[in-house]
């Protein structure tokens, strides 16, 4: 495991982390085109220094730590998930966040991933062609055992819950979750996030949808009425935060798409989502606008894309953070 930073390193990650903050306040204050293209203008990544004093071995591929006295649980809503995976519910193969992966590569030092809700293991297959030690949990044990059997012998991808998970603490450079969050259920999101925050060393990289829109028109009303945990990306980063994991605003400005000429009668069959009394409403619009889901070679190209209108930003939505250490 890496050391601890020296004071030095310390005093600069808190300098730094202040002038961050005061900078995305400023633009975040602005309004118009204007500010909005200064603030597209200003914006680059940069990968911060101090992120190597916090990740971990990059030639290991050991098995990741197991934490004493773990004891294998799931959810009543595991057979629903079963049925999802393996009836038609989700395509065979489809991984989304498999058309980002290369993002993740390239922008952020790791190399230990734990993907959190691997459904078909797909991602973790691909995160291991490309050298990562890359690891998976998911609720549905049927979908591993259809779709992914040889990396379950392995030892890669094991069934489990997000509220308990089997490893150590800091057991992964990145915590990674495509499009899982939004099916939790309200009284498991203070313990599936401190979870994922607990075993991540730096990094959570995310996708946690925003929209109710999904399988609105489903003659099975529990697919119609999968995403559980709707709530506008403010009050997710909260929850992080309170459990020990800020917002890495750089890989925010580096991934999430926005488009502010999506106004007026370019938005369709908007609606309000959220809880009032926790986080607030937000209004979701469906916008005609193509893009890509899913591994590239699928060629699954959609036409329409949900857009969260305060603020324009497009789905997926994005959540990146670095864990306080």
């Amino acid at each position: 495991m890496a050391g601890r930073p020296n004071n030095t390193a310390l005093v600069q990650l808190v300098v730094g982390f202040l002038v961050g903050v005061v900078f995305v306040s400023v633009f975040s204050g602005s309004r118009g085109g204007e500010g909005q293209i200064a603030a597209t203008q200003i914006a680059s990544f940069q990968v911060s220094p101090h992120d190597e004093l916090f990740i971990g071995s990059q030639e290991t591929f050991d098995p990741p730590a197991r934490r004493p006295g773990y004891v294998y649980r799931s959810t009543a809503y595991q057979a629903m998930y079963d049925k999802t995976w393996t009836e038609g519910g989700y395509p065979a193969q489809s991984c989304w966040g498999c058309r980002f992966a290369t993002d993740l590569i390239e922008k952020l030092p790791f190399h230990t991933l734990l993907d959190a809700g691997t459904g078909n293991g797909a991602l973790v297959r691909l995160m291991r062609e490309h050298g990562k030690n890359a690891y998976g949990i998911e609720l549905s044990r049927a979908v591993l055992e259809k779709e992914c059997p040889d990396m379950l012998k392995a030892g890669y991808v094991e069934p489990g819950i997000l509220t308990n998970l089997p490893y150590e603490d800091n057991a992964f450079d990145i915590v990674h979750s495509a499009d899982v969050l939004e099916h939790i259920h309200p009284e498991e999101v203070d313990q599936v996030v401190k979870e994922l925050v607990r075993v991540s060393r730096r990094h959570l990289f995310l996708s946690i949808s925003l929209k109710g829109h999904t399988k609105a028109t489903a003659d099975n009303n529990d697919e119609a009425h999968r995403h559980t945990m709707l709530r506008p990306r403010e009050w997710w980063h909260a929850i992080f935060r309170k459990h020990g994991a800020l917002v890495n605003q750089e890989m925010l400005w580096a991934m999430q798409e926005k488009d502010s000429f999506m106004t007026g009668d370019k938005l369709k069959d908007c609606r309000w989502e959220g809880k009032q009394d926790d986080g607030g409403l937000y209004e979701v619009c469906v916008v005609d606008n193509k893009w890509l889901v899913g591994k590239r070679e699928q060629e699954n190209l959609r036409r329409d894309r949900c857009m969260t209108n305060a603020n324009k930003e497009l789905e997926p939505w994005f959540f990146s953070f670095r864990k306080l250490r």
